[in-house]
């Protein structure tokens, strides 16, 4: 009677050990599993930040860049209207000058 007892309780042992070992295999690759997630959504975070970051800059540089060539353009256009007088008055006074020399 002793015996048998004494071999249920070792099947009883090896079996909780085999649900502990199965247990603990699970549990470690649920846990790496987490781990290499949170690891992936990590880096896929940080590589969306540092593109938003450069995609905000550079729109602000062509934001600016933009701001400043209507600036100048704004300057070439009165430069162009102020030359163009000019050459109405030259061509002007040109045209004068030959009626004058006739």
């Amino acid at each position: 009677m002793q015996g048998e007892k004494f071999r249920y309780i070792k099947i009883i042992m090896v079996l909780a050990i085999i649900v502990g070992v199965i247990a603990a295999v699970t549990y470690l690759i649920f846990g790496f599993a987490l781990v290499w997630q949170a690891m992936a959504a990590t880096l896929i975070t940080i590589f969306l930040a540092i593109l938003t970051i450069i995609f905000i800059s550079a729109s602000i540089y062509l934001w600016i860049k933009n701001v400043l060539l209507k600036r100048e353009l704004n300057r070439k256009i009165e430069e162009n209207e102020k030359l163009s007088r000019n050459l109405k008055n030259c061509n002007k006074k040109l045209r004068e000058q030959k009626a004058l020399d006739k």
